[in-house]
């Protein structure tokens, strides 16, 4: 037997060990179901792909939190994504080993036991001390140009996420519902005469209780805004099938979009994260719609859960957006008919 075969198996038996250390008896016993399980596989695979552009690691990714229910949750997610990881390079051994297959393994081994080291100590020394607050979304847009997505579309409009962020800005959809694809298209209605635009999100964090599969948001094409137009525009003319705005990856989509806001503001006090998008969405639907409106085109279940979004004051005319009609799946859990939403800026 080789050196390299020896080595390979040590670095197996000792990846193995260390999982054994933060095996959960409580997970054993009461059992997760199919969905969180997606959850945490999901969460921890985005836990990891950040780590990898984060000069601190896996450490500080996961502790970059002030609550400690989301701390947990990370920790729990990260430990089933390794335990999968792991299960994952043991089936992939197919014997006889080449060296170089087994030069391959070696080295995924060797990361598989870094990060499970990792998850060990995060354990060990918990949330520590309080963080600094980390930046708001919402805070982020104070300062900027009334018109900003107008120009950070017109900047990114002719790059490989120029769709996307014209998708993002109108609908106030997470980046995650871009990976599964919008859906486009734009219908005469029969009744008026007129022209619309029709976009539907596939709904992310979505539970038997909590989100909205499905919402569909729809803008009238009688004095459109610009962002409307410059759809439009990309919009092929004489589609007779819905057109599917989709990104790979939405990590990479958010890179993109802190990239352009940092080279058109970058003396601005806060980073310009996609999300921000999300949160200018939604202080547009509060100063038009009431509360359920909010809720719904966001993709949520709760009306609670929109006061943490953009405030009304932030969603300043001729600018703010202004959706025809907002629709979703599921009815508004806490929605009073008349009731408009919060926003504490609001004299």
């Amino acid at each position: 037997m080789s050196s390299l075969i020896q080595s390979l198996k040590a670095k197996m038996l000792r990846s193995t060990e260390l999982l054994q250390q933060i095996a959960s008896d409580r997970s054993r016993r009461a059992g997760r179901s199919p969905d969180t399980e997606h959850d945490y596989l999901r969460l921890g695979q985005s836990l990891l792909a950040r780590a990898k552009v984060t000069k601190e690691g896996l450490i500080s990714v996961v502790s970059d939190t002030r609550r400690p229910t989301t701390f947990q949750k990370r920790i729990s997610a990260l430990r089933f994504t390794l335990q999968q990881r792991q299960l994952e390079l043991l089936g992939s051994i197919v014997e006889p080993i080449s060296d170089q297959e087994a030069q391959k393994l070696f080295a995924s081994f060797d990361e598989q036991i870094g990060r499970v080291q990792a998850l060990i100590e995060l354990r060990r020394e918990g949330l520590g001390k309080p963080h600094a607050p980390r930046n708001s979304k919402r805070r982020a847009l104070s300062g900027l140009p009334a018109d900003w997505r107008v120009q950070l579309c017109k900047r990114g409009r002719t790059g490989r996420y120029g769709a996307a962020i014209l998708a993002a800005a109108l609908t106030g959809c997470r980046p995650s519902e871009l990976e599964k694809g919008i859906k486009v298209w734009v219908a005469r209605d029969e009744t008026t005469g007129q022209t619309h635009v029709h976009l539907e999100i596939v709904g992310a964090k979505v539970k038997r209780e909590q989100g909205q599969p499905l919402r569909r948001l729809t803008y009238a094409t009688v004095e459109p805004h610009p962002l409307l137009l410059m759809l439009i525009g990309l919009l092929p003319a004489e589609a007779t099938d819905p057109t599917i705005i989709r990104v790979e990856s939405a990590m990479n989509f958010s890179v993109e979009v802190q990239r352009l806001t940092a080279s058109l503001w970058p003396q601005h006090r806060h980073t310009v994260t996609a999300y921000c998008l999300r949160h200018q969405w939604a202080a547009d639907a509060k100063r038009h719609g009431d509360a359920a409106a909010v809720s719904q085109g966001l993709g949520h279940l709760s009306a609670k859960t929109q006061r943490v979004y953009g405030t009304a004051s932030q969603g300043k005319p001729p600018h703010a957006l202004k959706p025809l009609t907002i629709e979703a799946d599921r009815p508004i859990k806490g929605w009073v008919a008349g009731i408009v939403p919060d926003d504490p800026d609001r004299p």
